[in-house]
């Protein structure tokens, strides 16, 4: 920097002249801190404003399948599997799409969903059945409850009864089981949840993911911490609603 001196003064006199606009100097830079904060802070208030305008603009949904209304897998060998999420979608599976041919769990507690393995007129594996039925524990009462296993059951479709017997009551969406059940017992309660390239997937069997079992985290921070790893595994982007739509009831945690 190039320093400019009064010739008509002496070194002394120009060297007073600086000193004192130095002081002014001095005097202002609380000012011009106080400035540089407040213009950081619009900065960033500016910035999470355009963040927040960004999220605002509605993303493309993309277009969801029919069984996705439910609490849906699919198993190994490829079979479709679906289950109830509340009185009404129960009745809505067994009345509609429980079909001849298919097979029909029920974890053996109360407040179970009905499931139902889509057979589309192939003969259903043993392995499937298995799945479906563990399937079908993770995804009742036992996860919020904190249970490690449950019993399953599964009965063909004629033997799911929509009428209760002369004499009985049965409750609104409620059924019964007549004849005998295949039981499969101390099923684990968890599931893993991946990615199939567009959307997140609830698994009965271990896959890349992320394992979730029950526990004590609250369902919407359960879902940010999976979509978070699943972003990371997959370098996907996971919607949060559709992670929050295939977890199972109530709290739970990551093993």
């Amino acid at each position: 920097m190039d320093i400019e001196l009064d010739l008509d003064k002496n070194a002394f006199e120009n060297a007073a002249v600086y000193y004192q606009k130095s002081k002014k100097a001095k005097r202002k830079l609380p000012g011009l801190r106080q400035a540089i904060e407040k213009t950081k802070k619009s900065l960033e208030k500016e910035s999470l404003r355009l963040e927040a305008e960004k999220q605002r603009v509605p993303k493309k949904r993309r277009e969801r399948d029919w069984y996705e209304k439910f609490h849906w897998t699919y198993t190994t060998d490829g079979f479709l599997v679906i289950a109830g999420k509340d009185v009404k979608t129960n009745t809505i599976i067994v009345r509609k799409h429980l079909q001849s041919g298919d097979k029909y769990l029920h974890a053996d507690i109360h407040g179970a969903p009905s499931t139902v393995v889509v057979s589309e007129g192939k003969p259903i594996s043993e392995e499937a059945l298995a799945e479906a039925a563990r399937f079908a524990g993770t995804f009742s009462r036992a996860f919020p409850k904190g249970l490690a296993s449950i019993d399953v059951y599964a009965v063909n479709p004629d033997q799911v009864k929509t009428a209760a017997k002369a004499g009985e009551f049965l409750p609104k969406g409620g059924f019964q089981i007549r004849g005998e059940r295949e039981w499969f017992r101390k099923l684990p309660v968890k599931i893993w949840v991946s990615w199939d390239g567009k959307r997140p997937v609830a698994f009965a069997r271990e896959e890349k993911g992320v394992c979730v079992v029950p526990g004590d985290m609250p369902k919407g921070e359960l879902a940010a911490r999976v979509k978070h790893k699943l972003d990371s595994i997959f370098k996907c982007e996971c919607d949060v609603n559709d992670l929050m739509s295939i977890l199972p009831p109530g709290s739970g945690g990551i093993e």
